[in-house]
């Protein structure tokens, strides 16, 4: 009888072979992962719901309470409207603030003096209660829009130049003094060198941003306002309105929640290259 001798695979199939192994590893863990946490919010609904029908409903609302609420915020307009007012103040703020910070953090990141120049001023202004600010802006821009855009940028931009700093500083130093080497342009070093490597750090920035500019505007929404969810909130709670300020609470997390699954579909289109290293 003649013994049968498999072949080895090659490097590359081995290496094929070991990353099909481990996606389809990620995929259960990914899907085990979703069904825990989608039980675990069931869980928390039905406890808050439980929670209120034992007495806590004058404190937390309930679940059916808030869909009730939402559906006559829908059916009265007052959802629409104070939904947008918040959005475009977050917007706004969120546009206003990684502007300045990308510009801030690029200068601080390429030319040492700049960075002495601004790091007063950055660490002070970080340092800087923001709700406290808050009353000031409403004295100075009103109770409209702008003042709101404005307390959301003071809060996202530091974080902003902080991470694009830090990107600009690390860019390997090699890699550019190769590209300077084959005559490269200061366009393309930027194009294919600079903005390469500061997208993950922009994009981690702007995950984090989200959050704060949110957080501003419904600050600036609770100090003084005639619309939004935090003027909402604040409206609510002056006539004990629990089930309406829980309603708004929920639609910011909402809110929060949907802008950041925004930013995670736009990172993994355009930093495609990067999940397929990893």
């Amino acid at each position: 009888m003649t013994a049968t001798v498999t072949p080895p695979l090659p490097a590359t199939d081995v290496a094929s072979t070991k990353r099909s192994r481990r996606g389809r590893k990620l995929s259960r863990t990914t899907i085990i992962g979703r069904w825990v946490a989608a039980l675990l919010f069931v869980a928390l609904l039905l406890a808050w719901e439980l929670g209120g029908l034992a007495g806590g409903q004058r404190m937390f609302s309930r679940p059916t309470l808030v869909v009730e609420r939402f559906i006559d915020m829908v059916a009265t307009g007052d959802l629409w409207h104070n939904l947008f007012a918040t959005v475009w103040a977050m917007l706004g703020g969120l546009v206003i603030g990684m502007v300045v910070g990308v510009v801030l953090g690029v200068l601080m990141g390429k030319f040492a003096i700049a960075g002495t120049i601004f790091d007063p001023y950055v660490i002070g202004i970080n340092g800087l209660p923001r709700v406290a600010l808050g009353p000031f802006l409403v004295v100075w821009f009103g109770i409209g829009l702008f003042s709101k855009m404005i307390l959301a940028a003071s809060l996202v931009f530091v974080g902003v130049l902080f991470n694009v700093r830090e990107g600009v500083e690390s860019v390997d130093k090699d890699l550019v003094d190769a590209m300077r080497s084959m005559r490269a342009s200061r366009w393309e070093l930027t194009k294919d060198v600079l903005i390469p490597s500061l997208a993950p750090w922009l994009f981690a920035a702007l995950k984090v941003a989200i959050g704060f500019a949110l957080t501003g505007a419904v600050i600036g929404e609770l100090v003084g306002a005639s619309e939004g969810l935090g003027w909402y909130i604040s409206n609510a709670l002056s006539v004990i309105d629990i089930t309406g300020a829980v309603t708004a609470l929920v639609l910011l997390a909402l809110l929060a929640l949907v802008m950041y699954l925004i930013v995670i579909v736009i990172e993994r289109r355009y930093l495609h290259w990067r999940s397929a290293a990893r």
